[in-house]
């Protein structure tokens, strides 16, 4: 009988030792001689035999090749892939000292007849506790159909016991997994490429949408090329609890770096000396690991053989391998791609830092974008661009390669957190800035970065656009005033009248509008992108970090959104309110003097004073509300600015 027990136990039932329909093995029934405490010690033998063919089921479903569509999911309902390959694999391991085990209780009871069903039972007790684990692991996977670097998370919280053995086993099985994650690390950290068919990696691939512009010669129309670029991100539901976030987001971090990098950087076409200086630069560096890739694949080696995982060595070599890569593409993008030459192209156009040409471009596309877009304003809008440059001497300069002006219709489904600027029935509504950015920068400038950026634009633009009709109205209350004094006709009192309340109207709008743009364009842009400029030119060479520029950068961006004001709708809306009854003063004051009737003129110009100083005053009502529920100090300087000496309080 004990033999058949042995046959049992190897995953072999037969006629004394059956195994029922729900898989579980047992003595039959009607076997003579056998009393109920054997039975019952037969039957809790019998129980390694039950787990065993369990395991192998499932190892036997679960290690067959993926060959034709379809197949991805095992019989067990799991998908097929590289880890749950591996974690068989390592069940298959665990199992073979039980095997082992059998064998040598056979040549024992070969040598001694006399042995008995205890001997069995003591050889064969440690695996009870074993199998139980490993059969509550494989639960887990089929319960919470775990994929990929999920199945390590199931196996780091089975090896939380108090049992050496079955601790052992269990680090046994999670090095197998660790040899498929150690694998994909270094693809990824020393190649930047993610080598994940069947996605199981808790880094994954998604695709982001950037769009550039291409000019159809024939009809004169701008037509928007959808181009994708490979974008990685953590899958956070993959990532085992033992690797914390921040080191997971350096992996990232990296990896994404040497793919945009060493890929990017060789199909990609220059224009400027600069730029050809920055891809020689890259080819001559082969590797942004500057040769220490062998060091690192000798670090990630001796990881990946490890018996167990020690969460401090691998930061230390994550750490290692980031702080290489950071100084490289710190010294790729500030030295070679004149990151700062740059910033400056950027805030010259997005920023407005050229006001002189933005001031001449609002004369040259006023006529164009005060009517809703058509096919061709797009061409229209560069070619009054052009045009503007051309007026202040500037067509010939860099710059114009790298940026054109676009028009996009608005998409009334598309969800955006930035405040709508414009009218929507107009071509200023629909009018922003692409930029060509060029390699190595698409990894600062990236297509979000460029959006905060032409809000920014569209917004700055909009003051600037009413800053300036103000000031168009004040020349010609300048004009008329110098032609009445030059006339020899007494001024009848209700055209005095007029004419004072007119010029009040454009003094109050016209000091409201120059104090908003003075804390813009002082307080605000010139403020932060001096902050910035030190931040990056202040950088010892031990300190040289890629993901301190980023985050520099970031900042930056953050702060003019915050503090022009263009993320929070109640301030925003407010305020792009009172520049719109500004711009109703100013087209009327514009269309006045072809009027063949102006009995209405002192009317609206009294009802759009009245309604601009109302409007003034809830400006200030909700800036003070503002300040004082959140305390944030910018909103305490634009007030200072708007109201200064108390010109609106008073």
């Amino acid at each position: 009988m004990l033999h058949d027990l042995l046959f049992a136990l190897s995953g072999y039932p037969g006629d004394i030792f059956k195994e029922t329909t729900s898989g579980k093995v047992e003595v039959a029934a009607g076997i003579p001689n056998l009393s109920p405490n054997e039975t019952s010690a037969l039957n809790y033998l019998l129980h390694l035999s039950t787990r065993y063919i369990f395991f192998k089921k499932f190892i036997s479903c679960n290690t067959s090749a993926i060959t034709l569509p379809g197949q991805e999911v095992s019989s067990d309902g799991l998908k097929r892939g590289c880890y749950l390959k591996a974690f068989c694999s390592g069940l298959e391991h665990v199992l073979t000292p039980y095997r082992e085990c059998l064998l040598n209780i056979e040549k024992e009871i070969l040598k001694d007849l006399h042995l008995s069903l205890l001997f069995v039972q003591q050889e064969t007790d440690n695996y009870h506790y074993l199998f139980d684990a490993l059969y509550d692991v494989i639960t887990t996977i089929k319960s919470r159909k775990a994929h990929g670097c999920q199945i390590l998370e199931a196996l780091a919280r089975a090896s939380v016991c108090g049992n050496e053995f079955v601790r052992d086993s269990i680090l046994a099985i999670t090095q197998r997994c660790h040899v498929v994650m150690y694998n994909q690390l270094s693809s990824w950290l020393l190649h930047g490429i993610l080598i994940d068919r069947h996605l199981e990696f808790f880094i994954e691939e998604t695709f982001e949408i950037s769009r550039t512009n291409d000019t159809n010669e024939d009809e004169f129309e701008e037509t928007s090329i959808v181009q994708q670029k490979d974008k990685f991100q953590l899958r956070l539901s993959f990532l085992p609890s033992y690797i914390a976030p921040r080191v997971a987001n350096v992996i990232c971090f990296v990896g994404t770096s040497l793919h945009l990098f060493e890929s990017d950087g060789k199909n990609h076409t220059f224009g400027s000396t600069s730029c050809k200086t920055v891809k020689k630069k890259s080819s001559d560096l082969q590797s942004i690991l500057q040769g220490k890739d062998t060091e690192f694949v000798a670090d990630l080696n001796a990881l990946k053989q490890a018996k167990e995982f020690i969460n401090q060595d691998f930061e230390i070599c994550i750490d290692k391998i980031r702080s290489v890569v950071a100084r490289e593409l710190w010294e790729l993008c500030v030295e070679h791609a004149q990151l700062v030459s740059n910033l400056y192209m950027l805030k010259d156009f997005y920023l407005l830092g050229r006001g002189e040409l933005f001031l001449v471009f609002l004369d040259e596309a006023g006529p164009i974008l005060k009517n809703p877009p058509s096919r061709v304003t797009q061409h229209d809008v560069q070619q009054a661009f052009l045009r503007s440059a051309a007026k202040i001497q500037m067509e010939d300069e860099k710059p114009f390669d790298l940026f054109s002006l676009t028009i996009t219709q608005k998409q009334a489904n598309r969800s955006t957190s930035f405040v709508s600027v414009d009218k929507m029935d107009t071509g200023w509504a629909c009018l922003g800035m692409d930029f060509k950015v060029t390699w190595p920068l698409h990894t600062v400038f990236k297509p979000a970065v460029l959006e905060k950026y032409n809000h920014l634009f569209k917004f700055l633009l909009r003051v600037k656009r009413t800053q300036a009709a103000l000031q168009r109205i004040w020349l010609t209350q300048m004009e008329a005033r110098q032609g009445k004094d030059n006339s020899e006709d007494y001024p009848d009192s209700d055209d005095a009248t007029t004419e004072m309340l007119q010029w009040k109207c454009r003094r109050d709008m016209q000091y409201f509008v120059d104090n908003l743009q003075y804390y813009l364009q002082a307080d605000v842009l010139e403020s932060h992108f001096t902050r910035l400029l030190e931040k990056i030119r202040n950088t010892s060479e031990k300190q040289r970090d890629f993901e301190a520029i980023t985050t520099a950068h970031d900042n930056f961006l953050n702060a003019l959104l915050a503090q022009c004001f263009v993320l929070s709708n109640t301030v925003c809306s407010n305020l792009i309110e009172i520049l719109d009854i500004c711009h109703q003063f100013c087209e009327l004051m514009t269309a006045s003097p072809l009027l063949h009737s102006k009995e209405h003129i002192p009317q609206q110009v009294q009802e759009l004073w009245k309604l601009f100083s109302n409007k003034a005053v809830v400006f200030f009502q909700v800036l003070t509300r503002v300040c004082t529920h959140q305390g944030n100090p910018h909103v305490a300087q634009l007030t200072l600015r708007l109201d200064y000496n108390r010109y609106f309080s008073s």
